[in-house]
């Protein structure tokens, strides 16, 4: 290992936002420990970890906290401080559970120097708060609370809702989100949900979404940088296929209130903000602290904002945003994604190759690391035929 390169830590649970990351630090001059927190072991798991950029890998399954802490903890005797990356909730939550233990050692995204913090403004009924301060609308919702045996729901509760945990990261919980049209469907759902989770429930309004967009940034406290706005097309899962990535100019005052949302929460760090329109308003949907999965589009596309953050980090407190703000809009698609349409039987053969084609951005494919895209592309042969038979199942059921 090359100790006169500065260490980043990337940790998470998707392969493809750590490779995201793993690309950016090592773009920004720092070799990258990969911390896998997957609960299980895969083959996909060596695609981010055959990035050039990687220099250590470690396997810490989730929920074990203390196996991902002792293992960070095991590089904090070297001669620079390393920095921390969270790449999903789980991990952000988790250094930020133990900042007072690690900030002395390593460089980490924190929320005014306090520990707890970050959880705190990782609330999404905390987040609904601030953005109601300053001004944007936001879906009406109510908190269910685990008392005793079941979730209590309020009688206020208007239907048809959504619901979702109202914190995301002790657990990835994707598919305990839903739109419940009866009271007794969103009984069924937190009756499902309590085998497994039992903290607080947010259910919304359910609002017809015309839209969906996404904002990528970084923040230093008062200081806030926002190149850019995701025009959000296909999903699958709640995980964005294709897009368009805009300058944020394209969306005229959203700069001005995202940057005051921002100030709010005194965060210091790599941040992704989701909005929907419905009925031509803006209404604020989520904030997460860490890189969203449409940030390869921002990374690879337009300027490596992680590598901000990381300069900042490192000690350059005056680091400014150096890209383009304007800039013709960008098309970008995830391979894994569309991928995964396809197998779906959402997408043919040659959509999903036209589609692959056309992006100007990939989340996989990036000139000077081909290490991940040349092992996933491998994959996609060995396993067309396991995932067919999978779907054939359950079509049949």
């Amino acid at each position: 290992m090359n100790n006169k390169r500065p260490l980043a830590f990337v940790m998470g649970r998707n392969y493809t936002t750590r490779l995201t990351l793993t690309r950016a630090a090592g773009m920004a001059g720092c070799d990258v420990v990969l911390i896998q927190t997957d609960k299980r072991k895969s083959r996909v798991q060596k695609i981010d970890r055959s990035s050039k950029y990687v220099v250590a890998c470690h396997y810490c399954p989730e929920p074990d906290k203390e196996l991902l802490i002792d293992t960070i903890m095991q590089y904090s005797k070297g001669e620079q401080k390393p920095i921390l990356i969270p790449a999903d909730d789980y991990a952000a939550a988790t250094i930020d559970e133990h900042l007072d233990d690690l900030s002395p050692l390593f460089h980490m995204p924190h929320a005014n120097k306090t520990q707890g913090e970050v959880l705190k403004i990782m609330d999404k009924d905390f987040q609904k708060g601030i953005a109601k301060s300053i001004g944007m609308p936001v879906a009406e919702g109510w908190v269910c609370r685990f008392l005793g045996e079941r979730y209590d729901i309020p009688a206020e509760v208007k239907y048809p809702c959504y619901a979702k945990p109202q914190e995301s990261y002790s657990a990835p919980l994707k598919h305990l989100q839903k739109r419940c049209n009866t009271r007794e469907e969103l009984e069924r759902l937190l009756e499902k949900a309590a085998k497994s989770y039992r903290l607080p429930y947010l259910v919304e309004e359910f609002i017809d979404i015309t839209k969906e967009y996404g904002v990528q940034g970084v923040a230093f406290g008062k200081r806030i940088i926002l190149p850019s706005v995701v025009f959000k097309d296909s999903s699958r899962k709640g995980l964005t296929a294709t897009g368009y990535i805009h300058p944020i100019s394209d969306v005229p005052g959203l700069q001005e209130q995202l940057t005051e949302f921002m100030k709010r929460t005194q965060f210091t760090g790599i941040f992704d903000i989701d909005l929907f329109e419905s009925n031509g308003k803006f209404y604020f949907n989520e904030l997460n602290t860490r890189l969203g999965a449409n940030g390869f589009a921002l990374t690879y596309g337009v300027s490596n904002v992680p590598g901000l953050f990381i300069r900042y980090m490192l000690g350059d407190k005056d680091v400014v945003y150096d890209g383009p703000t304007d800039f013709k809009p960008l098309s970008f698609a995830s391979e894994k994604v569309i991928r995964d349409l396809y197998y779906d039987g959402a997408l043919t053969f040659k959509e999903y190759k036209d589609t692959l084609r056309q992006a100007d951005i990939l989340s996989l494919k990036y000139e000077g690391d081909n290490g991940p895209y040349d092992l996933f592309a491998k994959l996609d042969r060995i396993l067309p035929l396991w995932r067919w038979l999978r779907n054939m199942k359950k079509k049949l059921r």
